[in-house]
């Protein structure tokens, strides 16, 4: 439907970070308006929107995510033609292209919105038969903090939730294919900070000071070890450095400040919590051997999106009645989905919607949405709701 590819361009062209959707909360809620639904809330859990479209009957209350936030990866422009796929086509600046935004939708989320939107238009049209469907469009998904956002919003505790669906297109899987997994779908992670203060000296006399270097190169090696023992963990626990630092950039002055970030995943909450508190608990111990003095947080806090098994059947229902290629894969993915909170208040199911085997991968700066797959997302949650009252 080009109205919908003309408004994920749009989106596309004004993406903005996690928490920042200012402009894209201006542009979803302009054209939900045309569609006139029955409750219509325009901030919530920051820049997030809620359209409900209450059927003609009394039943079940279904919330319908999409997300909304873009990525720090740029958006060029073709300066030789106005196609809108060749924005997806360029890595670099040349003579050929320019930046149009310093941030782009690599990821879909453009794409998810115009779906739910693509919803809008339809109940706006015709109201559910039975029961209520709620539109969320969602904020920060990439930091792991818009879910919790919304979940505590006044606003969203006045709504009762009886089951909440959510889909991600994935690159990889034949277009228009459904991917289910029952149970765990996508993983638990968290991102660890480990700080550590010393003292600095001159560099002609560290013995004065108190270098942080042996504790970061004790505990990096500590980290090698837990990464390979966690090969065999049957929840596929990882343990991943992603940044290091010690010091400042200089000749002269001996480090006295060091910071260790690491990425922890695992298919289970409680594994999960466990690796993180075993690593802290380490980082304790070494510090203070060695006088130093050690602080911590946590950052993008996702927890494992749990599937129910009602729920994973009614999408694979779904799909037979639309005749899709439905796809059961055996194992959840290591990626992680802010959806994954909505599970603690009802019984959630999020599913992958296959964009093209050969497709560029999600967070790549070639990576585009498949405008084909707008109305195989729209028509899925339609027939989702339509099973669920009969």
């Amino acid at each position: 439907m080009k109205v919908l590819e003309s408004l994920r361009y749009k989106l596309n062209k004004n993406a903005e970070l996690s928490g920042q959707e200012k402009k894209t909360n201006k542009i979803i809620n302009a054209f939900l308006e045309k569609t006139n639904p029955d409750v219509h809330l325009r901030n919530v859990g920051g820049y997030g929107i809620i359209a409900i479209f209450n059927g003609k009957e009394e039943g079940k209350n279904i919330l319908l995510r999409a997300d909304i936030d873009g990525l720090n990866i740029p958006l060029y422009e073709c300066l030789k033609s106005n196609d809108q796929s060749q924005k997806s086509e360029c890595k670099v600046q040349s003579s050929e292209f320019k930046v149009q935004n310093q941030y782009s939708h690599r990821c879909g989320h453009d794409g998810h919105t115009a779906i739910l939107c693509g919803l809008a238009m339809r109940y706006g049209k015709k109201r559910p038969e039975k029961g209520n469907v709620i539109l969320l469009f969602q904020p920060a998904e990439e930091t792991g903090e818009g879910a919790a956002a919304v979940i505590n919003d006044e606003q969203f505790k006045n709504i009762r939730i009886d089951a909440a669906f959510a889909l991600h297109n994935l690159p990889g899987y034949a277009k228009h294919q459904i991917i289910l997994k029952k149970e765990c779908f996508a993983s638990a992670s968290q991102g660890v900070k480990l700080i550590f203060e010393g003292a600095t000296s001159h560099a002609s006399q560290p013995e004065k000071g108190n270098n942080p270097q042996i504790v970061v190169t004790t505990l990096l090696d500590a980290f090698q070890k837990k990464y390979e023992n966690l090969k065999r963990d049957k929840y596929n626990t990882i343990l991943t450095v992603t940044h290091v630092s010690i010091g400042e950039k200089t000749f002269g002055v001996t480090p006295g400040h060091a910071e260790i970030w690491l990425t922890l995943r695992s298919q289970n909450n409680n594994a999960l919590n466990k690796l993180t508190e075993s690593t802290i608990a380490l980082c304790e111990y070494v510090a203070k051997e060695f006088k130093l003095q050690f602080s911590y947080s946590i950052h993008e806090d996702f927890v494992a999106t749990m599937n129910s098994d009602k729920l994973t059947d009614i999408v694979e229902k779904s799909a037979q009645e639309l005749r899709l290629s439905v796809n059961k894969i055996s194992a959840p993915f290591p990626w992680s989905e802010d959806f994954g909170r909505f599970g603690a208040s009802c019984p959630v199911c999020l599913f992958g919607l296959g964009c093209g085997l050969e497709h560029e991968p999600l967070h790549s700066p070639k990576y585009d949405f498949e405008d084909e797959i707008i109305d195989t997302g729209v028509d899925i949650f339609e027939k989702i709701v339509e099973i669920i009252r009969s």
